[in-house]
């Protein structure tokens, strides 16, 4: 039952334990400050005119390698992990901006230490900033951060198609470890600074481990579950319902989790995309609503026919109703309503009556509001349920207004960035503490 005093007990608990995870990475990171501290006049350039740029460049480097390291591990979709993060979606986020600090700080390391010869020597400043140092392990250093420098620009101005992005992603490992062999080639003089060096040599092997399992072991370690495609239903030119029954048995999830699916077929690639499970039948069906928002979805949507072969890797996922108050508003968007459909099959077959829900169902017209059947049952059935049918084309966009007494309920949001990002700031204005607003956020423009 929601809202008993054992739930909010767990509620309390998860909350608590979700919120250890950044805490703990970013500590971690900024350790290697006092850290260096300890030992800096011997692991730096001694009478030099300008020591501010050694020290600064020191410490940038040693805070961004920690950070790089520490994105393997993010990025390595480790499941017991997500209780730390409150789901696998906030451990992505962190890993993009540890990621983008990361890299500003490496490329602090060469540029503060280039700015020692200006003015005296502005041309070898220039060249300082390339592998041409004659010094193998100073060469090895450049060359690590222009391979990474080389992936972000083809990155951000190609726009990769998300399989080709994976695959250029896999060589940040290959960097990464140039940059290990950088720091253990230079004379840091770490000899007489242990505890310096324990520190680095863990964040090193912790992210080339974490490098090999995600880029190599994991699709030979991690446990994936073959299913095969009974149906294909193609609400409209861009939004279709799959229906998918298992060859090697049933698979168990919390309603409104995900897996990540790889359907297997020559005419698609074999890149997998996170889909949540809307429901499942009593003979182990499941049922997905996936939208065509970029190539492979796409090609996904023209070419996925049945009989082709699924493999589920999972479940992922935090946004769970049962750990809420009684007293929720739900609010979805687009093929956002997947969680909700979950949610509502799951309340329909466990004939819940305790809670009291509003779901704000919202469509640009009501001609796609394909799955109002679904809430229109739980609606009948269950007397503290009701739907609001929220048309763009009559009632306009949903609005914080609209929703009554919203300070005293638990939301949860699933839809688009821009629908989520327009009702956050109203909804905090309410009187919604943070604690009772919920929603996963895989949009990382």
């Amino acid at each position: 039952m929601n809202g008993t005093p054992k739930l909010m007990m767990i509620k309390r608990a998860e909350m608590k334990k979700s919120q250890l995870g950044p805490w703990i990475l970013w500590g971690a990171a900024l350790l290697v400050i006092p850290l260096w501290l300890i030992s800096f006049p011997e692991t730096t350039i001694r009478h030099n005119p300008k020591p501010i740029f050694v020290y600064t460049s020191q410490v940038a480097s040693l805070v961004g390698f920690v950070l790089f390291s520490l994105t393997f591990i993010l990025a390595s979709r480790i499941k017991w992990l997500e209780d730390y993060f409150n789901g696998l979606d906030k451990m992505y986020h962190l890993h993009h901006s540890m990621a983008r600090i990361a890299m500003v700080l490496l490329i602090m390391h060469p540029v503060m230490l280039a700015l020692r010869w200006i003015p005296e020597d502005i041309s070898k400043a220039l060249w300082y900033l390339f592998p041409v140092h004659r010094r193998l392990e100073i060469d090895l250093g450049s060359l690590a951060l222009w391979g990474l420098i080389m992936l972000m620009v083809i990155t951000l101005i190609n726009k990769l198609p998300y399989d080709k992005w994976k695959l250029s992603h896999k060589f940040m490992g290959v960097f990464f470890i140039l940059g290990v062999a950088h720091i253990y080639f230079l004379d840091l003089s770490l000899n007489v600074n242990l505890a310096l060096m324990v520190y680095l040599t863990f964040f090193s092997v912790a992210g080339v481990v974490a490098w090999l399992y995600k880029s190599i072991l994991f699709d030979w370690v991690t446990k994936k579950y073959r299913f095969r495609v009974e149906t294909v239903h193609r609400l409209n030119d861009k939004v279709m319902e799959i229906r998918l029954s298992s060859e090697n048995g049933g698979i168990n999830y919390v309603p409104g989790q995900f897996y990540f699916f790889s359907f297997r077929s020559v005419d698609l690639s074999k890149e997998s995309h996170p889909y949540t499970v809307c429901e499942i039948t009593q003979e182990g069906e499941i049922t997905i609503i996936v939208k065509a928002l970029g190539d492979y979805t796409r090609q996904l949507h023209n070419q996925l026919k049945p009989g082709t072969i699924a493999f589920l890797e999972g479940p992922y996922g935090r946004f769970d109703y049962r750990l809420g108050k009684r007293d929720q508003v739900w609010i979805g968007g687009g093929v956002g309503i997947a969680p909700f459909i979950s949610w509502a099959n799951d309340l329909l077959n466990k004939n819940i009556t305790n809670m009291k829900v509003d779901l704000y169902y919202c469509v640009n017209t009501e001609s796609e509001a394909y799955h109002l059947h679904v809430f229109n049952n739980l609606e009948v059935q269950m007397q503290g349920f009701n739907v609001h049918l929220v048309r763009g084309d009559k009632e306009g966009f949903l609005n914080v207004k609209m929703i009554s007494n919203i300070h005293e309920k638990e939301v949860f949001i699933c839809g688009p960035k821009l629908m989520r990002e327009s009702l956050l700031p109203d909804i905090k204005k309410k009187g919604v503490q943070n604690q009772n607003i919920h929603y996963e956020d895989f949009d990382f423009s």
